[in-house]
């Protein structure tokens, strides 16, 4: 499998303890990057960086993971964000950003769309998310919607991820048609009940039934139910959570990269769940969203 990702790679600190963090590399689409990598897919991300010490750190970090980082655009009046978290004592989590002179904003305003699209169109597949879109101002995205209907034009497949955070966009009314749009055009879309939530669409079923005829829909909900809408029908699984949890970032993009991996590799829905949601138990146990390597095994999460 030869996937790209794209969107933001971030400083992270996660709270280890009492006013102690600890700094690592994370974000949403990268997060799913490295779990694809380390689960055996040919995995790349896309973004843009600044050239500070911090910014090529990052970029060691993705390639230790073995995610490829030659589409990796420099900026050198930029660097990267940086997020904290902050967890609950249910594993919870609340992010706070600081990411105005993010150079990953910058990507779709510096690179052509030829190049972009030459990048792109080597792989089998390109995974981005929500987040990935409200950084991007209005003409950026709209740029990149063209380059996806020109991969979709040529079989590549579109994999995307709702991952509302609100905050991000100017307005509730453009995050929702921005992100309904994007999700049309996916063949795989994962979203959760909160994601919905959040942009005030309440009737799950008929939206989804509404907007993804002939797709695959992934539809989570806190309390471990799963309902993936698959050739016109729903198959609904109830999963079991950890009674402990540690912190929930980057539980839901290990579930959909492992997901992703698994139904490249073997088109058995059940199986896929099944072995996402382990993973995303596993990554629930640590703090942060990147899991150390010797805590990670990939023949407990491949079909």
């Amino acid at each position: 499998m030869r996937i790209c990702s794209i969107g933001e790679c971030m400083i992270e600190l996660s709270n280890i303890e009492h006013n102690i963090f600890r700094q690592n590399f994370a974000g949403d689409t990268a997060n799913s990057a490295i779990y694809l990598s380390r689960l055996g897919a040919k995995s790349s991300y896309i973004s843009s960086t600044g050239k500070d010490f911090l910014s090529k750190k990052m970029l060691k970090f993705l390639n230790d993971e073995k995610v490829k980082t030659h589409n990796i655009f420099m900026n050198i009046n930029k660097t990267l964000g940086l997020y904290l978290i902050q967890n609950n004592k249910n594993g919870e989590r609340n992010f706070f950003y600081w990411r105005s002179n993010s150079a990953a904003k910058t990507l779709l305003k510096n690179v052509n769309s030829k190049v972009l699209f030459k990048q792109i169109s080597k792989y089998d597949a390109i995974y981005f998310s929500g987040i990935t879109l409200s950084i991007y101002d209005q003409k950026s995205n709209e740029k990149f919607y063209k380059i996806l209907k020109s991969l979709k034009d040529k079989n590549i497949k579109i994999y995307f991820d709702f991952n509302v955070r609100l905050n991000n966009w100017k307005s509730k009314t453009i995050a929702l048609q921005t992100i309904i749009k994007f999700s049309r055009i996916a063949d795989i879309i994962f979203m959760t009940k909160d994601d919905l939530n959040n942009l005030g669409l309440r009737n799950y079923k008929s939206i989804i039934k509404s907007n993804y005829n002939k797709k695959i829909a992934v539809l989570r909900s806190s309390n471990g139910e799963v309902s993936v809408y698959n050739k016109d029908n729903f198959q609904n699984y109830k999963l079991h959570l950890n009674k402990k949890v540690k912190d929930t970032t980057g539980c839901g993009d290990a579930f959909n990269a492992c997901f992703l991996y698994n139904y490249f590799n073997n088109k058995n829905i059940k199986d896929c769940i099944k072995f996402s949601h382990e993973l995303g138990k596993t990554v629930a146990k640590f703090k942060g969203a990147i899991i150390p390597k010797q805590n990670f095994n990939p023949k407990l999460y491949v079909i």
